[in-house]
């Protein structure tokens, strides 16, 4: 039965890592698409949808937009959360290439 975990783990995170490229170059194609022609692709909110509220994830993506663009007031200006999730994938990244899981 371990044998069967052992060839399971990295197709899952095999895929897991295409998910997030994906859902990532859809991402940046859209805000690009917005930032150029002001045209928007973008996947709407449904707790926005729902409520008329914004949820703790509404600009985060306008905040990491402008995060690359090198315009930090901005950024902390969309959703002020992008550092501390900036700040959790830099940890993890460094986490993983210290741990040799690359």
């Amino acid at each position: 039965m371990l044998k069967v975990f052992q060839y399971v783990q990295p197709f899952r995170l095999s895929l897991e890592i295409a998910l997030l490229g994906l859902l990532s170059s859809y991402q940046i194609l859209s805000l690009h698409l917005a930032d150029r022609l002001g045209t928007s692709i973008a996947i709407p909110c449904l707790f926005t949808l729902l409520t008329g509220h914004h949820c703790w994830g509404c600009g985060l993506s306008r905040a990491l937009w402008s995060l690359v663009q090198g315009d930090f007031l901005d950024a902390y200006h969309y959703n002020s959360a992008i550092y501390l999730v900036l700040g959790f994938f830099v940890f993890r990244g460094v986490r993983c290439y210290l741990s040799g899981n690359q």
